[in-house]
């Protein structure tokens, strides 16, 4: 993450390609139009489980999970289409992300 920071990207170890890269914004011009932009957060009013939620998503819609890297508070961005909780408790992005993962890999029958 220092390197991030710092340098703006992070680069593969054994090759000049980009692993990373800081985007500016708006970040909207990087994501799909079509879209569904779904916000993760504790105190959204929805809480659901993640696994039913993506499960009932069609394919042809791809989804975007925006996932805050924050002790507390919520995303505050206009970009959203739905918030939703996926705990009744506080999460780390790690968690959230994984259970993210999780849920797709499921649904896409990944082994």
């Amino acid at each position: 993450m220092v390197q991030l920071l710092q340098k703006l990207s992070i680069r593969a170890t054994n090759g000049p390609d980009k692993l990373l890269r800081v985007i500016k914004n708006p970040v909207t011009k990087y994501l799909p139009s079509e879209a569904r932009r779904i916000g993760l957060s504790y105190s959204a009013p929805k809480v659901v489980k993640l696994h039913d939620y993506v499960a009932a998503s069609t394919d042809k819609i791809p989804l975007i999970f925006v996932v805050g890297a924050m002790a507390h508070g919520k995303i505050d961005v206009d970009y959203i289409d739905d918030f939703i909780s996926i705990s009744e408790y506080p999460l780390s992005a790690a968690c959230c992300i994984g259970r993210i993962c999780n849920a797709v890999e499921q649904k896409w029958e990944i082994l």
